[in-house]
Parts: C-alpha cells; structure tokens; sequence
C-alpha cells in the first residue's frame, strides 16, 4: 500500500481535481443566483405556478410584500427571488397549498425555463448549421 505525502504527485492530483471542483461549484451558485435575481415572471406564470387567482396574486401586491414592476407594456413582472424568499420565509401563504409545495413548483417553473431557453438555443444553432454536441 502507497502512501499518499503532501509531496507526492496523487497528492497533488488530488489537490487539483477538488480545486476544479470547488471553482465548478462557485461558479454554478453564481449563476444560479444571477438567475434567481434577473428571473422575472408575469401574472399568468404566478398563477399558473402556483395555482392562485388573480385576486390573490393582487392582494399580495397592495399589501407590498412581493416585489414586482411594471414592464413597458403595461403588464405586471414578478421577480422570482421575491416569491420564493417570500414563501420560505412565510410571508407568503399560498392559499391550499403546503410551503415546500409552492416552492417545488416554482422551482420547477424556473427549471422549465432554464430548460427551454437552452432547447431553444439548440434549435437556433441547429438551424444555422452549428455543431451543438458534446464533442
């Protein structure tokens, strides 16, 4: 059996295989965050998502405890951090619905998301004769 020192080059292999690990890690909680905070959803995603009307999605808004704008358009944007901080932390009740519910299908709405926009990247690249494979 081989002893592994801090000289020795599985050491050093070791080493470096966690540091690439430890950067891959930081770098997809970046993202991820960078994603919760630009995620923006409309009034039809929120109540979509989390099974709620309209009336409800309004009372949370006046009462001032999600954060929205409104978009040129006219229409109400919802950011994403905002409804699952809210939630979590309860000051958010879904009506029906358990917590860890509301936030599972949120997450899973964000996920759809990430989901499509890089199928639909695919497909563009597809389109313009872009090799989009793994190799």
């Amino acid at each position: 059996m081989e002893v592994i020192t801090i000289d020795s080059e599985a050491f050093q292999s070791l080493k470096e295989q966690l540091n690439r690990i430890e950067s891959y890690i930081e770098r997809s909680t970046t993202l991820s965050k960078e994603i919760d905070d630009a995620l923006e959803l409309s009034s039809k995603d929120v109540m979509e998502a989390l099974a709620i009307s309209e009336s409800t999605l309004y009372r949370w808004r006046k009462k001032g405890i999600i954060r929205y704008r409104y978009a040129e358009s006219g229409d109400v944007r919802y950011f994403y951090n905002s409804l699952f901080v809210g939630i979590k932390c309860y000051q958010i009740k879904v009506p029906a619905m358990p917590k860890e519910e509301a936030l599972r299908r949120l997450s899973e709405f964000k996920d759809n998301i990430i989901l499509n926009s890089y199928m639909s990247k695919d497909r563009r690249n597809d389109k313009q004769g872009r090799n989009t494979g793994p190799y």
